[in-house]
């Protein structure tokens, strides 16, 4: 069974990216991402940082498996093959124990004007809250808003403040867009009110500028 997991296209963020000389792709799998973005021109040189990254992709400039939660082994991959001028975390910063501490690291080997990039699930959607507060369950799946793989919860202000205690300037945040069609038909006749609770994931932008 081929793992569509790890190497899923993620072309939703391509509106997102500006070109860069140096891209990272934090938790970006096999590096479809990764390679997609390069072969765009969005990226002169790609990479990827995951558990099952690939070391002998010939169309990736760089890979590692260095354990994100492991501050100091990231530091030194990062000072090797940095500074990056575009960072992506890709639905992977709640899986970490400590977010917060990882872009502390993370922040440090951003090139200047350069940008972090995060797509985070909002635990506030409808579904989640639909399930616990009318039947009193949490129920923890394979997939999706309650991966049992997340270890931390956002909702859009706490997702800013993550992207923000770097010191960079957020310039976007984005709620990714409502397909479900029944959510649709709520954003339209509640004029947006009750958008936070339909929205899936937001895209925030955070950009290194001064003395960030």
């Amino acid at each position: 069974m081929p793992d569509t997991y790890h190497s899923n296209l993620r072309e939703d963020i391509v509106p997102f990216v500006s070109k860069s000389k140096r891209l990272l792709d934090v938790g970006g799998g096999t590096g479809v991402t990764a390679r997609h973005l390069k072969d765009v021109g969005l990226a002169e040189a790609a990479g990827v940082l995951d558990a099952v990254a690939p070391y002998d992709d010939a169309a990736l400039d760089f890979a590692s498996r260095v354990d994100i939660e492991n501050h100091v082994a990231l530091a030194g991959f990062l000072k090797a093959h940095g500074p990056f001028d575009t960072i992506l975390f890709l639905d992977v910063l709640e899986h970490l124990v400590d977010p917060w501490g990882a872009l502390d690291v993370f922040s440090q080997h951003v090139a200047d004007g350069g940008v972090m990039i995060a797509s985070i699930p909002n635990i506030r959607h409808i579904s989640v809250l639909k399930n616990l507060i009318f039947r009193g369950e949490w129920n923890y799946v394979d997939a999706g808003l309650l991966d049992r793989t997340h270890l931390r919860f956002f909702v859009r202000d706490t997702a800013i403040s993550l992207m923000a205690r770097t010191g960079f300037t957020i310039e976007r945040v984005d709620a990714a867009p409502i397909y479900h069609g029944k959510h649709r038909i709520l954003d339209r006749i509640s004029f947006g009110a009750l958008k936070n609770f339909l929205t899936l994931r937001y895209y925030v932008v955070a950009r290194k500028v001064g003395g960030a």
